[in-house]
Protein backbone atom coordinates (compact mmCIF):
# COMPACT_ATOMS: atom_id res chain seq x y z
CA UNK A 1 0.00 0.00 0.00
CA UNK A 2 0.95 3.69 -0.95
CA UNK A 3 0.77 6.93 0.82
CA UNK A 4 -0.35 9.98 -1.06
CA UNK A 5 -0.73 13.15 -0.06
CA UNK A 6 -3.05 16.02 -0.94
CA UNK A 7 -2.33 19.22 -2.25
CA UNK A 8 -3.37 22.21 -1.41
CA UNK A 9 -5.58 22.52 -4.76
CA UNK A 10 -6.60 19.15 -3.36
CA UNK A 11 -4.45 16.98 -5.71
CA UNK A 12 -2.74 13.99 -5.65
CA UNK A 13 -0.33 12.31 -7.92
CA UNK A 14 -1.03 8.88 -8.63
CA UNK A 15 2.64 7.05 -10.17
CA UNK A 16 0.62 4.67 -12.10
CA UNK A 17 -2.06 6.89 -13.53
CA UNK A 18 -1.20 7.57 -17.46
CA UNK A 19 -2.06 11.07 -18.43
CA UNK A 20 -5.77 12.20 -19.48
CA UNK A 21 -6.97 8.88 -17.34
CA UNK A 22 -10.50 8.86 -16.27
CA UNK A 23 -11.22 7.48 -12.50
CA UNK A 24 -14.48 7.23 -10.38
CA UNK A 25 -14.43 8.40 -7.14
CA UNK A 26 -16.29 6.94 -4.21
CA UNK A 27 -16.60 7.72 -0.45
CA UNK A 28 -17.35 4.78 1.76
CA UNK A 29 -18.07 6.86 4.86
CA UNK A 30 -15.67 5.26 7.25
CA UNK A 31 -12.61 7.60 6.35
CA UNK A 32 -12.21 5.07 2.96
CA UNK A 33 -11.79 6.57 -0.54
CA UNK A 34 -11.99 4.33 -3.39
CA UNK A 35 -11.11 4.93 -7.15
CA UNK A 36 -11.98 2.83 -10.19
CA UNK A 37 -10.41 3.42 -13.42
CA UNK A 38 -13.04 4.31 -16.13
CA UNK A 39 -12.57 2.72 -19.14
CA UNK A 40 -14.19 4.89 -22.11
CA UNK A 41 -16.22 2.96 -24.88
CA UNK A 42 -15.20 2.95 -28.27
CA UNK A 43 -17.21 4.11 -31.27
CA UNK A 44 -17.36 3.36 -34.46
CA UNK A 45 -16.83 6.27 -36.63
CA UNK A 46 -18.90 5.13 -39.21
CA UNK A 47 -22.01 2.71 -37.77
CA UNK A 48 -23.46 0.85 -40.22
CA UNK A 49 -25.62 2.94 -42.72
CA UNK A 50 -24.50 6.30 -41.41
CA UNK A 51 -23.09 7.72 -45.06
CA UNK A 52 -26.20 6.07 -47.24
CA UNK A 53 -27.64 9.96 -46.62
CA UNK A 54 -24.07 11.00 -49.24
CA UNK A 55 -24.79 8.17 -51.58
CA UNK A 56 -27.65 9.75 -53.95
CA UNK A 57 -28.67 9.70 -57.53
CA UNK A 58 -28.15 13.21 -58.03
CA UNK A 59 -24.80 13.48 -56.44
CA UNK A 60 -23.54 10.61 -58.63
CA UNK A 61 -24.58 12.38 -61.73
CA UNK A 62 -22.74 16.00 -60.11
CA UNK A 63 -19.84 13.58 -59.74
CA UNK A 64 -19.85 11.81 -63.06
CA UNK A 65 -19.89 15.34 -64.47
CA UNK A 66 -16.80 16.88 -62.75
CA UNK A 67 -15.22 13.85 -63.61
CA UNK A 68 -15.63 13.80 -67.73
CA UNK A 69 -12.31 15.63 -68.24
CA UNK A 70 -10.42 13.36 -65.87
CA UNK A 71 -8.18 11.25 -67.50
CA UNK A 72 -6.24 8.36 -65.47
CA UNK A 73 -3.41 8.04 -68.60
CA UNK A 74 0.07 9.53 -68.36
CA UNK A 75 0.18 11.63 -70.99
CA UNK A 76 3.05 11.49 -73.94
CA UNK A 77 5.97 13.61 -72.69
CA UNK A 78 6.79 13.79 -76.39
CA UNK A 79 3.87 15.38 -77.21
CA UNK A 80 3.79 17.92 -74.28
Amino acid sequence: MKTLTVDAHKRIRIPDAKPRQTFAYENEGNGRLVLTVVRAETQEPFPPGSLKKYITPERDAEMLELLKGCSLEIPDEKAV
